[in-house]
């Protein structure tokens, strides 16, 4: 009997506003075990911010969606979730993840574009408890989700000693 294939996550940056956005995207990610990270579009993305994170990540580049879109479900057989407040969102705390997960966060400004909403599978959204605002930095909701993901997959927590407790 083959073993089953391990569970991943693949982030994927398409329109992000803020170049320095992405370095602290990558800096997340490796934080929260993603496999791979997915550049649509412009291939000139900052590292600004990732503290040397970027060293430790896959990064492949597609000129558009649908290439993308295509690697993601036909060759890493992932399901695209969307992070967005939409109205078939489900809360990310009701962990509604089957498999390995591409996730696609929204222009900070913007939020996703309806041709992004539409290489989706499904949406979550990150409930919230206070009132002062409707969305949150990208970085932040990325590292929410990504956490959120990690814990409730079974990725193995990687304890690297002092430098956990001294970066804090």
């Amino acid at each position: 009997m083959a073993a089953a294939a391990a569970v991943e996550s693949v982030v994927v940056v398409h329109n992000v506003a803020k170049r320095h956005n992405v370095g602290t995207l990558a800096r997340s990610a490796t934080a929260f075990g993603v496999a791979e990270v997915v550049v649509v579009g412009r291939r000139d993305v900052s590292a600004f911010g990732s503290h040397g994170a970027t060293s430790h990540l896959r990064f492949r580049h597609f000129a558009s969606l649908p290439l993308a879109r295509a690697y993601l479900k036909d060759e890493r057989g992932c399901d695209i979730c969307g992070v967005e407040i939409t109205h078939n969102a489900l809360p990310v705390t009701a962990h509604p993840f089957r498999r390995s997960t591409a996730f696609l966060f929204g222009n900070e400004g913007t939020g996703l574009s309806q041709k992004e909403c539409e290489i989706c599978d499904f949406f979550v959204y990150i409930p919230q408890y206070g009132g002062g605002t409707a969305s949150l930095n990208v970085t932040v909701a990325a590292s929410i989700v990504l956490h959120h993901f990690g814990g409730k997959s079974g990725l193995a927590f990687q304890n690297e000693g002092e430098k956990v407790i001294n970066s804090l």
